[in-house]
Formats: structure tokens, sequence, C-alpha cells
């Protein structure tokens, strides 16, 4: 995988009214993860998820931005790269603390059915709240729940999440399903990265039932993370400075 080291500045508006300001550059991205690229890990018949207690801010009915607004009083978005395969946001809080990184896997083609909603994404708009919005039902796939240990390599993305120390971040890589008038289309593959105050590995369980049966790093998950945690070295600090 090579980056291109232009960068090319724009500005939009999203669809909830935060001023966003889009980088834009272009990835060379070989490991699309979605459905049917992807050998999901099955679950052992001896595995069972272990009975966690679960506060409401951790339901599998709420939406990311819907949970960060729970949790912390308010929700925004900073979409900080994007190109027509992948983008990169800065969600974050009341305090403007990073709570989620998403890098987000575009599908090759963008049916007509949600090109509308694609087009308002591309923007700056939430993914969730932007299909919620527009009567789609939402769906996540699993493909991965886990952790990453901690770099020095990720300073400024700690530095975004409140100036904290390194230390090590759970990560969610699914599968976003939209579904509306019985038909279905898997949207994006996204990967998630959450401040270590916001959910942790246990919380992931929390939400995810079945969690058990995601927690193996195959190979294509493995690619996965090799990206993700690649772009976890860019320079976030400087890119929101200059917003």
């Amino acid at each position: 995988m090579h980056f291109n080291d232009i960068f090319v500045r724009a500005k939009y508006r999203n669809v909830m009214g935060i001023r966003t300001k889009v980088y834009i550059f272009t990835l060379a991205l070989a490991t699309p993860l979605l459905s049917g690229k992807i050998s999901f890990a099955q679950r052992s018949d001896h595995q069972q998820s272990a009975t966690i207690p679960c506060d409401s801010a951790l339901s599998s009915n709420l939406l990311n931005s819907e949970r960060i607004a729970r949790k912390f009083g308010g929700y925004g978005i900073d979409v900080l790269y994007s190109s027509a395969a992948l983008r990169v946001s800065n969600l974050y809080d009341s305090k403007h603390i990073t709570r989620t990184l998403a890098i987000v896997d575009y599908p090759k083609a963008i049916d007509s059915l949600f090109s509308k909603e694609h087009q308002l994404i591309v923007q700056g708009g939430s993914i969730g709240s932007t299909f919620k919005a527009n009567g789609w039902k939402i769906e996540k796939k699993n493909i991965f729940l886990g952790e990453l240990p901690p770099s020095t390599d990720w300073n400024k993305l700690y530095h975004l999440m409140g100036n904290i120390s390194p230390t090590k971040l759970s990560i969610w890589i699914y599968v976003f399903y939209i579904r509306k008038d019985d038909k279905v289309f898997p949207y994006a593959t996204i990967s998630e990265v959450y401040h270590p105050d916001y959910l942790s590995l246990t919380d992931l369980k929390c939400i995810n039932k079945d969690s058990d049966a995601y927690l193996k790093r195959t190979k294509a998950v493995i690619r996965e993370l090799k990206k993700v945690t690649r772009l976890l070295t860019l320079d976030f600090e400087k890119l929101a400075a200059d917003k």
C-alpha cells in the first residue's frame, strides 16, 4: 500500500450543520473487506459469551454518534481524509475530544437507490445519521473485535484524544449494511478505533452479544489491521490545528 503525499484541501458542510474540512488524498487500497471478500470467524460450539452487565449507553440499538452524545453531552464530526475509496473521520464529543477514529472503505459501485445519501456523506455527513434520517435501517455484520497495543507512533492521535499517554485502544471492524423495502446493500466496511474512556473491548462485548465469534485474527483481519495501524501514524494533530 502506497500513500500519495499530495493533499487537496476542500470545505464541506455536513447534514448536522457542523463545519467540516475535508482533506482529499489518494490511497492505493487492495484489501476491500465488503461482503464476499472476507471469511468471517465462526463461533465454536464450546465458545460462549460471558454475561456482562451493560449500561444503557452500550445498547446495540444506538448509533455511534448517538452513543457519544449520550455519554459525553455532544457530538461532532470532522472528515480528515476522503477519496473515492476511503474516508477517515474524527468523531468527537462536546469538548472536541476524539472518541472514535473511523476508517471507512466505500464500495466500488454506488447504487442509485442510495446515491443521494452517499453524496451527503461524501460532503461530510455522519454515515449512520444520514441513512437513519432518510428512512434506512442499519445492520452491522461483525468482522473483528479486539485491541491495538500502545504505540508512540500514534502520538498525534493520542493528542486528539485529550493528550492521553500511549495506551491500548479497542477496535471494531464491521460491514455496514443498509436496508429499505426488502432491499439490502453492503454500504461500507468500517474500522472504528476508540478512546479508552469511551469504549473498551469489554464494552464492545456488551454491545455485541456474539462477540466470541469475532475475536480471531484471520488473514483478512490482519491485512485490515495493518492498513488501519498505518493510517493511525498520520499527523492528525496538524490537520486539526489547520481547521
